[in-house]
């Protein structure tokens, strides 16, 4: 026989058609969000297989292969939340320390030494190539 705990009564129609969450407990509420979950993914999975048998069907109405029409496409690779930037080469230094001989590109962060003062004092000369 079953705990009361582990069962959790279906939650309550509010008026607006919705269900009220609100009376339930965290043990009740994480039950039903496993339950929705799990139920979500059996409904995803049977989605998935009658596309699949109507999309063979179609391909073998019109004398092809299923196989071989998904089996050229590549799998949609999937959107991260940001985009990914290449990392680019290493960048030349554009400034030194002269009392160190740290350098500085110019990118980022600006360095205590160089802070507040004319960056012209620490650039460095670029040989032209050629």
């Amino acid at each position: 026989m079953a705990d009361a705990d582990d069962t959790a009564p279906a939650p309550a129609k509010s008026k607006t058609g919705c269900f009220d969450l609100e009376p339930m407990a965290v043990p009740q509420l994480v039950a039903l969000r496993d339950a929705v979950e799990a139920m979500l993914q059996q409904k995803q999975e049977e989605a998935k297989a009658a596309l699949l048998a109507k999309w063979q069907a179609e391909a073998a109405e019109n004398n092809l292969s299923f196989k071989s029409i998904v089996g050229s496409q590549k799998p949609a690779q999937p959107q991260s939340s940001k985009a990914r930037r290449k990392t680019g080469g290493t960048v030349a230094a554009k400034f030194r320390n002269p009392e160190t001989g740290d350098t500085w590109t110019g990118r980022g962060r600006e360095p205590t030494w160089i802070k507040g003062k004319n960056r012209e004092e620490f650039r460095i000369e670029q040989s032209l190539p050629g």
